[in-house]
């Protein structure tokens, strides 16, 4: 064996010819892999170019969405966008498809998919094989902010019982857990019985009890079966943004101050500016500080509807110009109070929205007294109280702090009880 590998390397002349082809064809077989190389190094820059320009398509989609245009103009703005990107359907071999993504959760049409498919030209690898024919996808849409938690604590410092419940409290929570932002040893405290908790969401959602830093007090076990799907408490969790951070301050513009009520006694009040204790009225339909009348009138004002589906701003003295003072809120007594987040135009489900130079808190009193609010209540730099035995029905607490007391609170959470504030994303 060694003797004829021998020959084969240093033999005669003419097995030396022989050498100069198998080196001939290394050098090719060389030449080769570093075509394929190229050609794979070619490829791979294609694919990232288009997912880029499907990325950004898909994204325009989106913004046309979030802005209000319809289906047809957002997948107008997706294919736009492709061309001005250097990928129009039917040139250059290449596909552009626009259309509602069929794949569970974005098959709505609030989503949009762009697929783009090209033939990419190289120098060794055939024409459309599997690895010169590119195909990428991607998926955007106007998704909303609003997470899974239907009471909020978003101070995002070492806060202790930056969330704390009294030991007659009472907590429902339907479709949504509790976030404490705080990375206090003891950001949230629970004095309440755990016969006292009851916390369930869907077995598609469940949700937690999501903590920043630690606990004390007693918290309610998990559920993970039905009815409940409830994940339990979890304590050194990721602090969250704030959803509503990006929700525009109201415009005065046409608002007088402290406009007359009507109806009997004047005790129906209508959108306005407002700077005095409001106490024992009645709210027409719209936005304070902004009027807006929709549905059914009033038949002591005609063109109002006073169905008591409001937007509260509650701001500084001076506003919109700086400076001023903040006052606090104070909803107290024996008495129900029965309000609505409004379901239309930019603040549709946000029933009370407290101006973040604002830190005067929303304080809730009294021994027999109801709140029903449809919507969600935003404090984002302010305390929400409440110092009685109160009963508190809403969709969304959302507060810088909170401090429940003894109330018996009912939340019932999702998107048609609290405010949606959606932006446009890629999901996909």
């Amino acid at each position: 064996m060694t003797r004829s590998l021998r020959a084969f390397f240093i033999g005669s002349e003419s097995e030396g010819g022989q050498a100069i082809i198998l080196i001939a064809i290394t050098l090719l077989g060389m030449l080769m892999m570093v075509g394929v190389a190229i050609d794979a190094g070619q490829v791979y820059s294609a694919r990232r170019a288009m997912q880029e320009a499907a990325d950004a398509a898909a994204y325009a989609a989106s913004v046309t969405l979030y802005q209000g245009g319809s289906q047809a103009q957002a997948f107008q703005a997706a294919k736009d966008d492709a061309t001005t990107n250097g990928f129009t359907d039917g040139a250059s071999s290449t596909t552009v498809t626009v259309a509602q993504p069929t794949t569970s959760p974005y098959n709505t049409s609030e989503y949009v998919e762009v697929t783009i498919v090209r033939n990419i030209t190289t120098a060794l690898v055939p024409a459309q094989s599997a690895i010169t024919v590119v195909t990428v996808h991607a998926i955007s849409g106007a998704e909303s902010l609003n997470n899974n938690y239907a009471i909020m604590a978003l101070d995002r410092n070492a806060t202790n019982d930056a969330f704390k419940t009294g030991a007659s409290a009472s907590i429902t929570l339907n479709g949504g857990g509790i976030l404490v932002n705080s990375t206090g040893s003891t950001a949230a405290n629970s004095s309440t019985p755990l016969g006292n908790w009851n916390i369930a969401c869907p077995s598609t959602n469940p949700c937690n009890i999501d903590i920043g830093g630690g606990d004390t007090g007693s918290w309610p076990a998990a559920s993970s079966g039905s009815p409940n799907y409830f994940d339990g408490t979890r304590t050194s969790q990721p602090q969250q943004t704030d959803p509503f951070a990006g929700y525009p301050k109201p415009s005065t513009t046409g608002l007088t101050l402290d406009p007359a009520g009507f109806g009997p006694s004047n005790k129906t009040l209508q959108s306005g500016i407002y700077d005095y204790t409001i106490s024992g009225k009645n709210f027409c339909h719209g936005i304070y500080n902004i009027g807006e009348d929709t549905t059914t009138a009033d038949p002591t004002r005609p063109g109002y509807n006073c169905d008591g589906k409001v937007f509260i701003f509650n701001t500084l003295s001076n506003y919109p110009a700086s400076g001023g003072t903040c006052t606090g809120m104070v909803v107290s007594g024996n008495h129900d109070v029965t309000l609505a987040a409004m379901t239309t135009g930019t603040y549709a489900g946000l029933f009370f929205y407290q101006d973040s130079t604002c830190a005067a808190a929303l304080d809730f009193g009294g021994t027999s007294f109801e709140l029903t609010v449809t919507g969600t209540i935003y404090l984002p730099n302010a305390a929400f109280t409440s110092n009685g035995s109160s009963h508190i029905v809403g969709g969304q607490i959302v507060a810088k702090t909170l401090d429940l007391g003894n109330a018996t609170v009912d939340i019932t959470f999702n998107a048609g009880t609290s405010a949606q504030p959606k932006l446009p994303r890629l999901a996909k």
